[in-house]
């Protein structure tokens, strides 16, 4: 007599494959350089892609676990051919992302792609903070947050004294019980609370005073911190990368940012500015040997969303008649109190003072984020700093001699000529 299963097993296996499948990508090894990767996601990949959240593109942290090395290097080298083969998880993807076309890469080699797919595993090596699951994939790629373990410590030291004193009472009853008498009921005995509580005051008012004067620091540094976005860091619209242009390209801040020379304000560039450029560059040429771009692909989904709010048809190589405009919402990140004048060409034009001062390193930025506190604190430290560059400066031409002749040889420092003067900033 054959015994037969109540139920079939085809569904079973299918799931048992389901749950493996996963498992069984993440168990191939990525024969790659991290560093080298790194510099190639950087520049490639970046632009599009996090490690750890979704971009433009979906998060590759993981994208060895979900994928086949061999499916990753087709796809990166050219998706569109991959999709035309009529692969099923390539055209799953482009479906799922509504059709944006990713940017083809022939220009990378096998192991030019391998070495960007060990720097998804590794997020840079331990040092970056990454941490590793099953077969080295990533699982997290921020640096994991220190714990705060006192309330923990608190709890262990409490249960230890209480534990101490159920031990002290077990004692002294014992000894009663020894002697005769009756043995203490501490829910009952007032008058040992009495006593405890009375023995304890000078415990409890240092107690109180520590808690009070740690709650009063907490409360400073806190109130002191109201308004300070320093690391603060939007997601914008178009992903624009600062260290492609200002540092691969060598863009100069003031060619983008026009009027921090003679305003105010250091202006956000109109998608005119950028169309100077990418009217003829649009993201899918590569630089040959002889320095010479040339045509490599698809587009750049990014440079594709200015043409969408321009109206510009780059197949035609011209404007659409009669369209409306849509202009890119930026996010804006440094941003001044009401009550505090700060004006660029006081500092770009007449004081020659780098972008870098406040910015910091734009240059070495893929996502722009604030890089100082913008306190006045900080401010006033700056001017205390800062020296006056009265030479070859057309702005201080007139008021040169008169400042040697009022602070000598010496260097003159912004406070020296009126930088801490209150009205300079809150007028």
């Amino acid at each position: 007599m054959k015994f037969r299963l109540p139920f079939s097993i085809q569904p079973v296996r299918i799931l048992i494959f389901a749950l493996l499948a996963p498992l069984a990508a993440a168990a191939y090894e990525v024969q790659g350089d991290d560093a080298n990767g790194k510099a190639l996601f950087n520049a490639n990949c970046a632009s599009c892609h996090k490690l750890d959240k979704k971009l433009v593109g979906p998060a590759l942290g993981d994208v060895t676990q979900r994928r086949s090395e061999e499916w990753l290097i087709a796809w990166i080298k050219d998706n569109a051919a991959l999709r035309a083969t009529g692969d099923a998880d390539a055209n799953a993807v482009f479906k799922e992302y509504n059709g944006l076309v990713m940017a083809a890469f022939p220009q990378l080699s096998d192991q030019d792609i391998k070495d960007i797919l060990k720097y998804t595993r590794t997020g840079g090596g331990p040092a970056a903070g990454t941490a590793t699951g099953g077969g080295g994939g990533v699982v997290t790629a921020p640096v994991e947050e220190s714990k705060d373990y006192s309330p923990m410590v608190l709890g262990g030291l409490t249960l230890v004294l209480a534990l101490l004193i159920a031990l002290l009472v077990k004692v002294k009853n014992t000894l009663k019980v020894i002697k005769g008498e009756p043995e203490t009921n501490l829910l009952e005995d007032a008058t040992f609370w009495t006593r405890t509580i009375v023995r304890s005051q000078r415990f409890i008012v240092l107690a109180t005073v520590v808690v009070s004067v740690f709650l009063l620091k907490e409360l400073y540094y806190g109130l002191m911190s109201v308004g300070v976005s320093q690391q603060y860091q939007p997601e914008q619209p178009i992903a624009f990368s600062h260290k492609v242009h200002a540092g691969v390209n060598k863009v100069d801040c003031n060619y983008c940012h026009s009027s921090a020379r003679v305003s105010k304000h250091s202006g956000i560039p109109s998608t005119n500015v950028c169309m100077n450029c990418h009217m003829y560059i649009d993201g899918s040429e590569i630089k040959t040997e002889s320095g010479e771009l040339k045509y490599a692909g698809e587009r750049s989904p990014e440079i594709a969303k200015i043409y969408a709010a321009v109206g510009w048809n780059p197949d035609e190589g011209k404007y659409t008649p009669n369209y409306e405009q849509k202009p890119v919402r930026w996010v804006r990140i440094h941003n001044l109190p009401d009550l505090a004048y700060f004006n660029h060409a006081q500092h770009v034009t007449a004081g020659q003072i780098e972008c870098q001062t406040c910015h910091g390193p734009i240059e070495e930025m893929e996502e722009v984020y604030q890089y100082s506190p913008l306190t006045m604190g900080w401010c006033i430290d700056c001017h205390r700093q800062t020296e006056v560059k009265t030479e070859s400066n057309g702005y201080y031409a007139e008021l040169h001699d008169k400042l040697k002749a009022k602070h000598g040889d010496g260097p003159i420092t912004v406070e020296a000529i009126g930088g801490l003067e209150c009205g300079k900033c809150h007028y």
